[in-house]
């Protein structure tokens, strides 16, 4: 082979490394984490009642999601249980436990707006702020300045957000929930439970599968 050939051969090479980089960047981020212990594979803890629970307690099937506000991935699985929650908000009841991780800054800081937002019965609509604006709010050196402005546009009495927010049982129920996520031995977000067992899934019509599964039995 040539020195030219050579050189061509060179950057082929590199172009397949980089792209196969890509590649295996994009799995990380849309895949749901891993869950290959046999302990992780049913839901260890019912759900409760007092739960940030969306959908009717009748409903034939449940999904209980561990997730991270901060989390990428977390965020483009969002999109799908959104687009469930619109198709089949009948059918599905949706049960959000909060596993924020320590690698994300602004996490817990988000899940206390989350559940400060929930004390005036809007926790599922600051649960949407905080995941369709992740990127303004995720990237900020404080990220409060932006959380308070979300509860102004999803109405809120701020005043009460904001003293809400300091109150050590938000704290103590995201710790309950981290709790309960460790004894399930999770390693990463989001992670699914669908009626109970673990679930994966890489795209809606894959969601839906599964979904239709369980409505059909």
């Amino acid at each position: 082979m040539n020195k030219k050939g050579q050189e061509i051969m060179i950057w082929v090479l590199i172009a397949i490394g980089l792209t196969a980089i890509v590649l295996g960047m994009y799995a990380a981020v849309v895949t749901p984490a891993q869950t290959d212990n046999a302990n992780t594979e049913t839901l260890a803890t019912p759900v409760a009642m007092d739960e940030q629970r969306k959908g009717s307690e009748s409903a034939k099937v449940t999904i209980v999601e561990y997730s991270d506000f901060q989390c990428p991935a977390c965020q483009y699985y969002y999109n799908m249980t959104k687009q469930l929650e619109r198709e089949r908000g009948d059918q599905v009841q949706f049960i959000f436990r909060h596993f924020p991780l320590q690698s994300h800054q602004h996490a817990r800081t988000a899940a206390i707006a989350a559940e400060a937002a929930g004390r005036q019965g809007r926790f599922w609509e600051m649960h949407d702020m905080l995941f369709e604006r992740q990127e303004e709010w995720s990237k900020s050196d404080d990220a409060r300045q932006f959380l308070t402005g979300y509860a102004t546009l999803i109405g809120l009495d701020v005043g009460k957000f904001v003293g809400d927010a300091q109150l050590p049982e938000l704290d103590e129920r995201i710790d309950s929930d981290i709790a309960e996520g460790t004894k399930q031995q999770i390693q990463g977000t989001p992670t699914f439970y669908l009626n109970g067992r673990v679930v994966q899934f890489r795209s809606y019509e894959e969601l839906q599968q599964l979904v239709d599964a369980e409505l059909n039995k």
